[in-house]
């Protein structure tokens, strides 16, 4: 029951909603001229592998630009209501400034997002490809071709970039009739350029010049294995100077504060405008508090995932 859930979730997740449709219909016809224009947006949307034609993603972002500009139109009239703004003509523009302004600032995200989810997906292979490269390794190693590889990994329940990736190819592959080449280089014009590409690339030559599988992978795994002990490496190093600003910034100066702000006391009861003890409680329970919760920030961030 869990596992059916499971596949309807992502099968509802990878179809484009009645809303895109619907923004398709509309506005397709008349919004076709941004599509020369938006060229890196249909690579990005492609490389990201968001489950939307560029057309229908284009229409969508006009219709959802349209809907929030109308909303801040609607914002800036009620704003008037409370707000008495001079010289009037002022006043009479500003709805149709703030409808334009939030349209834009909308367009502007959704263009944004497929960049995004583009290098969200290419962090997410860097961390994958020495964990599955030893699995192609040892599966090229028990004689299965390349072909069988990617169906062996495809049947993994994981919701991993590269299994999602495998999927891709065995459909292409058993639904649309490519051969393994073509499905592999569909895939690659769908992959962000960096190392996963590169070995989609090199397990294209090797087969097509009949070299060894299973010494190609061995070789791209030590080359990875290699990189992700620098990657550690420079994580490490990288914690140990985050480890030496945590103890200036919430051991060190609130000690240091805290007696200054004592023998300023001595002087002078305030200090710009602010009393010596209201300042105190800022820095113990503000300054402090929200330091801690960035320095956790900066290393979860620092930190790779698996």
């Amino acid at each position: 029951m869990k596992l059916s859930s499971t596949k309807q979730k992502k099968k509802q997740e990878e179809s484009v909603g009645q809303i895109h449709v619907f923004s398709y219909k509309m506005l397709n016809d008349h919004v076709k001229f941004l599509h020369p224009k938006l060229g890196n947006l249909e690579k990005a949307i492609k490389q990201s592998m968001m489950p939307i034609p560029f057309e229908v993603y284009v229409a969508s972002m006009v219709f959802f630009s349209m809907i929030a500009g109308a909303c801040g139109a609607i914002m800036g009239i009620v704003a008037l209501q409370f707000v008495n703004i001079q010289p009037a003509s002022i006043g009479f523009v500003l709805p149709l400034l703030t409808g334009l302004m939030v349209f834009g600032m909308t367009f502007g995200i959704l263009q944004l997002i497929p960049s995004i989810r583009v290098k969200n997906r290419a962090a997410k292979l860097v961390e994958e490809i020495p964990h599955f490269i030893g699995y192609m390794s040892t599966l090229a190693t028990s004689g299965l071709t390349l072909e069988g590889i990617f169906k062996a990994i495809a049947k993994e329940e994981t919701d991993e970039d590269i299994v999602k990736d495998a999927r891709f190819i065995v459909r292409n592959i058993d639904i649309l009739g490519m051969d393994l080449i073509t499905a592999i280089k569909d895939l690659i014009h769908r992959t962000p350029v960096g190392p996963y590409s590169e070995l989609l690339d090199g397990a294209i030559i090797t087969v097509q010049s009949g070299g060894d599988l299973k010494e190609y992978f061995n070789a791209t795994a030590k080359v990875q294995l290699e990189e992700k002990k620098m990657l550690m490496q420079k994580t490490t190093e990288s914690l140990g100077s985050v480890a030496e600003i945590y103890t200036i910034l919430l051991i060190v100066f609130p000690l240091l504060a805290v007696i200054m702000l004592s023998i300023m006391g001595i002087m002078s009861p305030s200090l710009a405008g602010f009393g010596l003890l209201t300042l105190m409680n800022i820095l113990t329970f503000a300054v402090i508090p929200l330091s801690g919760v960035l320095m956790l920030v900066m290393m979860d961030t620092m930190v790779p995932k698996r």
